[in-house]
């Protein structure tokens, strides 16, 4: 990567990066890194309008959390693309692992009603961002955009927020197991029976718990072991203050 800028609003623990690689405008944002964040997480169970998007009538709803986190960092994420040079012209590629993967969402939209030129998108681990109204709306406007939404089977965070009235965006890549298992490239619906949604009624807090045990929160492993190290720590901060996810 070349022309790193960092976006950071250390209060609610929202975080992202632009930058060049190989030439192409990169926007990415982090995960949750901080007892805020956490705060942020459980706030977005409570849905609130999001201004501008409806579909056939009806107004879209987001995690209240992700939008207020989003909103914190728009502003700086447009000024510092154009600060080295990604004007709305160049093509963008966007991603984000956990929260990360719900702002890049919601920064997708944004942007490409804003009339940037975004080439594509990888999401990581990420929750449910808002309803059926916001789906929809979403996945029209990003249409003719690659909007890949990859999963584990064993990541507790793909199943929240409970799906009705919270709805998944994007084509999902789903893999049961590690790297080298291979993947599934699910129907594009956001919400395909036979990828992540069927292990939906899983047991959440158990797979939660394991994500308190080094190595072994599927959260944090993805692409293993075609890639080594984890994706980040969210729940280290958890721990050491003593707070955590119900």
């Amino acid at each position: 990567m070349t022309e790193v800028r960092r976006i950071d609003d250390d209060e609610l623990g929202a975080h992202a990066f632009v930058g060049r690689l190989k030439g192409e405008c990169v926007l990415s944002f982090r995960g949750t890194d901080s007892p805020s964040g956490w705060a942020q997480d459980l706030r977005s169970l409570t849905l609130t309008r999001l201004p501008g998007c409806s579909f056939e009538g009806v107004a879209c709803r987001v995690g209240a959390g992700f939008l207020e986190n989003y909103r914190s960092l728009a502003r700086d994420v447009k000024a510092n693309l154009a600060a080295i040079g990604c004007e709305k012209s160049e093509p963008l590629a966007v991603t984000g692992h956990s929260l990360g993967g719900a702002m890049a969402t919601l920064a997708l939209f944004d942007l490409q009603t804003s009339g940037y030129s975004l080439s594509k998108a990888y999401t990581f681990g990420q929750p449910r961002v808002g309803d059926k109204a916001f789906a929809r709306a979403f996945n029209l406007a990003l249409k003719s955009v690659p909007v890949h939404r990859i999963t584990k089977a064993d990541d507790p965070f793909v199943y929240m927020p409970e799906a009705d009235p919270f709805f998944h965006v994007g084509t999902e890549v789903y893999y049961r197991g590690g790297s080298s298992s291979g993947y599934r490239v699910c129907d594009g619906s956001g919400e395909d029976p036979t990828c992540s949604d069927e292990n939906s009624q899983s047991n959440v807090a158990s797979l939660l718990m394991k994500c308190l045990i080094p190595g072994e929160c599927g959260h944090l492993n993805y692409l293993e072991p075609a890639k080594r190290g984890t994706m980040g720590s969210p729940m280290c901060a958890s721990r050491q203050s003593g707070f955590f996810l119900p």
